[in-house]
């Protein structure tokens, strides 16, 4: 059986666009989500946070948070465009119940290679800092450039840049990139999706002794299962891998499919990779997610883009599987794994 997510808050957004914020006063989605437990680990994030002495007093009782990076956009002004992505942050409980959410962006394009937008940030822990794989989109000939770049931070606000990622499969058009937690004989092990060249719009996976220096490619991991309800079916990364106790990942993918009309629909997966099994990938069901609720099949009108559930992060907590995800790139909505799903569905992998 695949698992049975459970929509919190109701089906109803944990973040909306916000009318008076220039930046986000159109759509909030593809949500990267890091939970930080323990004071210790806590005290430095919050003392930089950007918000008013009573609020950090707040977060201070938590034990845990849930620092989220979300996309948003807003509209075009005669001072900027804010149709180009930026990145803005909240901070919820790690049963994802919004505590405070910050009123200007914290990460914003500002090179030539993401002067476009910055998007559908992935994060994962490094050593000491939080390392943001991210969709830089630039300007480009014969059209814009969609890349992977790399930034790190150790509070979420302050950010170094670490520019395009090194690697040649990263010379043509590229995204979805994330990291599997921790590393495997040694190596730092990612994924992305190519969108051009051999094996296009599949999971690949690379390899690299330094996240910030050259990654090397393994070629394809998972290729998409054709849907006889759509005319074409592609797969890509969605939250970074999560190790389980017993050294196997858990992956949760995007589904993207086009109906013949063009219309499209965007599902989740859930996959097991073993690392010593010859087969690595050890267990894949679809769907585990479809658009289904009002939030996740109705988007911002103007936009025009319905029927999509996507996400970019997740976590473990107290055994249950939580993850925000975008509903029709409009909106910010959660879910939740239980525990119990998640055993019985392992055990069986």
């Amino acid at each position: 059986m695949i698992p049975r997510v459970e929509r919190l808050h109701n089906g109803m957004p944990l973040i909306a666009r916000a009318v008076a914020h220039p930046w986000e006063n159109k759509v909030t989605f593809n949500p990267a989500c890091m939970l930080v437990e323990g004071h210790d680990a806590l005290a430095p994030i919050i003392a930089a946070l950007p918000f008013s002495p009573g609020v950090k007093v707040r977060l201070e009782q938590e034990s845990a948070l849930c620092f989220l990076l979300y996309r948003a956009q807003g509209a075009y002004t005669r001072e900027r465009d804010y149709r180009r992505s930026s990145m803005g942050l909240a901070v919820l409980t790690p049963e994802l119940d919004l505590l405070v959410r910050h009123t200007a962006p914290v990460f914003e394009p500002e090179y030539d290679y993401e002067s476009l937008g910055v998007e559908d940030g992935r994060l994962s822990k490094v050593g000491d800092r939080y390392v943001l794989f991210y969709t830089a989109y630039g300007p480009g000939s014969p059209h814009n450039a969609i890349r992977i770049a790399l930034a790190s931070t150790q509070d979420f606000v302050h950010w170094e840049k670490h520019g395009l990622l090194k690697a040649s499969f990263n010379t043509i058009d590229n995204k979805n990139a994330m990291l599997f937690e921790g590393t495997i004989d040694g190596k730092y092990l990612m994924l992305h999706r190519p969108m051009e060249g051999n094996d296009a719009m599949a999971m690949h996976w690379a390899e690299a002794d330094d996240v910030f220096g050259e990654w090397h490619t393994r070629g394809v991991l998972m290729k998409a299962h054709m849907n006889p309800a759509f005319v074409d079916t592609w797969i890509g990364g969605g939250a970074p891998p999560l190790r389980l106790p017993d050294g196997r990942y858990l992956i949760l993918y995007h589904i993207g499919n086009r109906k013949a009309d063009g219309t499209r629909e965007y599902d989740l997966g859930i996959a097991v990779a073993d690392f010593t099994s010859p087969r690595i990938i050890v267990r894949r069901d679809e769907p585990l997610l479809r658009p289904e609720m009002m939030f996740e099949t109705m988007g911002e009108a103007e936009l025009g883009v319905n029927n999509v559930v996507f996400i970019c992060g997740a976590y473990f907590y107290r055994g249950n599987l939580y993850f925000p995800y975008a509903g029709a790139d409009s909106v910010v909505l959660a879910g939740r794994i239980a525990s119990s799903e998640l055993i019985e569905y392992l055990r069986n992998a």
